[in-house]
């Protein structure tokens, strides 16, 4: 079963009842002028469209804070890894979201393994929903191909009136609505054809357009390593950080010990880390690798659209807007960024 077709009131009814039976459901929920992830007590609780939540889905499987060991120092060395998971169903993820997920889970399972990540990723259920109008004015997911999830999902679910079309991405979301699904009929797929090419049209319309084309991105900003807007844009920065906060695809994080008075035992935890920090490429002996602000925007923007964007052959900016949205300056956005540079090197 690839694709099915569930009504709108199973559906939900299905997560109430799970709900009810003790299971985190985490999904979008209004908090005054903005919105944000938490754990719902019902689907009624549920923000389906904009805007965007503050802070990305990743935090529930790459924390803010996580603590990683404990240890003990005495005749003997012991060490207790903290290698933990819990089941956790992720409702109504946007795509852009998705997409970025699935990006963290690419570079967490690279070579060495972050079994942190792993373990909460494997108790971990996805049903994405589908936006059929933008959430956010600072939002340009069109343009970085990541309206629709390319993969990361369990479940896709995309609203056709009564029902929702579901685009069925593991056995694990399978297994969750086979009691419910039907088969689709060449009516679900027509309607679901004519919902997106609307989709298409309005986002094209609406959202910002990006004047080089997507894959030119590397070869753009490796022309323009030494162009003057990295400066100009990074006089303006308060190396606050915010904009590595809230992207849905910033990984770094630093490492911190913790000793007890007596120095036999302590702990060892991580927290996110971010470019546009002034210590962030700080050592031991007090020397900033990348002290310009400039310097650091232009690392952040190189790793979204050529670093790693050659690396995966996939933008790491996911069009979701909220950089630019957080930036106390409005300096950070990559679009913005990534159109200037390019209206200066076509001169």
């Amino acid at each position: 079963m690839k694709n099915c077709v569930v009504a709108k009131r199973e559906l939900l009814d299905l997560i109430d009842r799970r709900i009810g039976e003790g299971k985190e459901v985490v999904a979008p929920v209004k908090q005054e002028n903005q919105a944000n992830f938490k754990r719902i007590k019902s689907t009624r609780e549920i923000l389906w469209e904009g805007p965007q939540t503050v802070i990305p889905p990743k935090a529930f499987l790459f924390p803010q804070e996580e603590e990683l060991m404990e240890y003990e120092v005495n005749d003997e060395i012991k060490v207790k890894v903290k290698v933990e998971g819990k089941p956790i169903i992720l409702l109504g993820i946007h795509p852009c979201d998705i997409n970025g997920t699935a990006l963290l889970d690419k570079v967490f399972a690279e070579n060495n393994l972050d079994e942190h990540y792993l373990k909460k990723r494997e108790f971990v259920t996805i049903i994405g929903s589908e936006c059929l109008v933008p959430c956010s004015p600072e939002s340009y997911c069109y343009r970085k191909e990541s309206v629709l999830p390319l993969e990361g999902f369990d479940l896709f679910l995309t609203d056709i009136g009564d029902n929702f079309f579901v685009e069925v991405g593991s056995k694990k979301g399978k297994s969750l609505i086979s009691e419910i699904a039907r088969k689709t009929t060449p009516s679900d797929t027509k309607k679901l054809k004519k919902i997106r090419r609307v989709r298409d049209n309005l986002f094209d319309e609406e959202q910002r357009k990006l004047k080089p084309k997507l894959e030119d991105l590397p070869k753009l900003l490796r022309e323009n390593y030494d162009s003057p807007v990295w400066d100009e844009h990074g006089a303006r920065c308060f190396s606050c950080g915010s904009c590595n906060m809230v992207c849905p695809t910033c990984y770094c994080f630093d490492v911190r010990d913790y000793m007890e008075l007596n120095l036999k035992r302590g702990t060892r935890s991580r927290f996110w880390d971010g470019c546009l920090l002034t210590d962030f490429t700080k050592v031991a002996s007090g020397e900033i690798f990348r002290e310009g602000r400039g310097a650091r925007l232009r690392h952040r923007t190189n790793r979204k659209d050529w670093y790693l964007f050659e690396k995966w052959e996939r933008s790491f900016c996911t069009g979701c807007g909220r950089c630019g949205k957080a930036c106390l300056t409005k300096i950070v956005d990559p679009l913005d960024i990534e159109n200037e540079l390019y209206d200066r090197w076509k001169k």
